[in-house]
């Protein structure tokens, strides 16, 4: 629990000293283009003598870093890298490097954890989750002020660990920093009352919210795919050395900041220009092309985990600039566009949209907002997804030889047989079996479920004990006895009656299937049934199996690795 606690402390201190700075040298011309140059400068001097020389690390990726730690125990396990890592994100936030500053104090909270982690602890997976999810969640609460939202990330991201450390690392983190702030005068991003008359249901506006969902799911996408584009071709170009990219995306932010200094406009200043200020629609494309080229160059260049603030930026920027072209006769709906068009963006870019929604909510305090916004982000994810296109994070995962389905290594649910994984202990139901003893042997049944097999032993379907209670209750009903549970319409109804009746088919796995074939298939049931070669029944599959045997091969393989680096 000290670790917890201790985690917040240090992603607040990062956040208050972020704000100090800005508030003592409120004068200070912090976004330069000098200065952005200087940042890259040292940037390169680190990387290419410190990271590069020392311990061997050539690139960093940001938000994939963390899950590579994660789910690797060989990966870099170096409290000195993610402190490096934090100062740089901590300057590029400062001067003006189109970054947010809760990157920096991840990174921070992250170096502290794996600092103070005792060392027969890092070879074990929920440790690792833990801190990192706690780092992630205190970082987010710190620098957006919303507490509950920085709980819900971690857990749409699939990151895990356990909940009550998590929950003491936010919540001292958040609370922390609004002391800090009360005291010193400082304040968060407030948008209360900023939808004050604002128009949000009829058929206009249920017409722009779906406009905008697709809109912000088909820009997302587009906007990873350059990003992307970005990475790959400062990669090819400098063959993978850290250090000539991240000059390269620091002469490019150097350049955009000569054109144009508003281009670092940080994320709270663009949504409060956005919902207090008229911007014409040119002047909106501008800014949101010039933020995205900047804050693709900081991916490709620097890498870092500040990339939420700046993708709320752009959302917001893109949900007016719908509202403009297309739905501007809608009076007292620009705010609200704006504000769904940051939680479309998160949705899409980072599959974030309960984290978004609720986000915004906490910044409101509207609930009007709320679930209008939830439903938009969840579109705008799923018209990523049919685009064919992963989230931010999930190339660099795969291209560093990690491909997560579920929060799970693809790997390792490969190396693990259904069969090895589903419960053996079943009964089966004989599909002419009657209602009547169906429903008696379900009342002493280990399980709520009975594989239907027909006479030759196949498998025909599969009984709930919810689709037998209704029907037995509805014989009960009509019956002419109802003190008599075994009468005759009970016995005239029959299981495949009842599979027939139900139309429920659930999807079925073979034992011979790699657990990896399992994912999805639990959305509807949390149990699905196991056949062999001659679709025979020979177990059940529930959806905790698939999670212990995830975790069971996971434990197997961190121990011979702990093994290998003590030999």
């Amino acid at each position: 629990m000290i670790h917890s606690l201790m985690i917040g402390f240090t992603a607040a201190a990062s956040i208050c000293l972020f704000q100090w700075l800005h508030h003592t040298f409120a004068n200070f011309n912090w976004t330069s283009p000098v200065f952005i140059l200087g940042i890259s400068g040292v940037a390169v001097l680190i990387q290419k003598f410190l990271l590069e020389r020392k311990i061997g690390h050539r690139s960093y990726d940001g938000l994939a870093d963390v899950f590579i730690h994660i789910h690797s125990p060989a990966s870099m396990d170096s409290p000195f890298f993610w402190f490096i890592r934090g100062l740089l994100s901590f300057l590029l936030a400062l001067f003006g490097g189109a970054v947010g500053i809760e990157g920096a104090a991840v990174e921070f909270a992250h170096a502290f954890a794996i600092q103070f982690r005792s060392r027969s602890a890092r070879w074990f997976e929920q440790r690792r989750r833990t801190d990192a999810s706690a780092a992630l969640s205190a970082g987010i609460a710190a620098g957006f002020g919303t507490p509950f939202a920085s709980l819900l990330l971690p857990i749409e991201l699939g990151m895990g660990g356990k909940s009550i450390s998590v929950a003491v690392s936010a919540l001292v983190s958040y609370l922390s920093v609004r002391a800090f702030a009360n005291l010193a005068g400082f304040q968060w991003l407030d948008l209360t009352g900023v939808l004050y008359g604002a128009h949000f249901f009829g058929v206009s506006e249920v017409i722009a919210y779906a406009t905008i969902a697709v809109a912000c799911g088909a820009m997302g996408a587009l906007t990873i795919r350059f990003f992307r584009f970005t990475q790959d071709s400062l990669i090819d170009l400098f063959q993978r050395q850290g250090w000539m990219r991240i000059l390269a995306g620091g002469v490019l932010l150097f350049f955009i900041a000569v054109i144009y200094k508003g281009s670092h406009f940080s994320a709270p200043a663009i949504l409060d220009h956005l919902l207090w200020a008229r911007r014409s629609g040119s002047e909106v494309i501008f800014l949101f092309l010039i933020q995205c080229l900047a804050l693709a160059a900081v991916l490709a260049g620097f890498g870092t985990l500040g990339v939420f603030w700046p993708i709320l930026g752009l959302g917001a920027l893109f949900g007016s600039l719908i509202n403009q072209f297309f739905f501007n006769e809608i009076s007292g709906f620009g705010a609200v566009a704006v504000l769904t068009g940051c939680v479309g963006f998160v949705g899409a870019v980072f599959g974030a949209p309960v984290t978004g929604a609720v986000l915004i909510f906490e910044l409101t305090r509207d609930l009007n907002i709320l679930g209008i916004t939830l439903i938009v982000g969840m579109i705008s994810k799923e018209v990523r997804k049919r685009l064919k296109t992963g989230a931010i994070m999930d190339r660099d995962l795969k291209v560093r030889g990690l491909s997560l389905v579920e929060g799970r290594s693809e790997s390792i649910l490969d190396a693990v047989f259904v069969r090895d994984a589903m419960v053996a202990d079943y009964e089966t139901a004989h599909e002419q079996e009657p209602v009547a003893s169906l429903y008696t042997r379900l009342l002493r049944s280990r399980y709520p479920f009975l594989p239907v097999v027909s006479t030759q032993g196949i498998y025909v379907g599969l009984l709930t004990a919810d689709m037998v209670q209704e029907a037995w209750n509805s014989q009960l009903i009509h019956g002419e006895n109802k003190s008599e549970k075994d009468h005759s319409l009970a016995r005239l109804l029959e299981a495949k009656d009842l599979l027939y009746r139900s139309g429920f088919k659930p999807p079925q796995v073979r034992g011979s299937d790699r657990l990896s074939a399992t994912v999805g298939i639990f959305e509807d049931i949390p149990c699905v049934p196991v056949l062999g070669e001659d679709r025979r029944v020979i177990g059940l599959l529930f959806v905790h199996n698939v999670r212990l045997a995830y975790e069971r091969e996971l434990g197997r393989r961190s121990l011979s690795t702990s093994s290998k680096a003590i030999e």
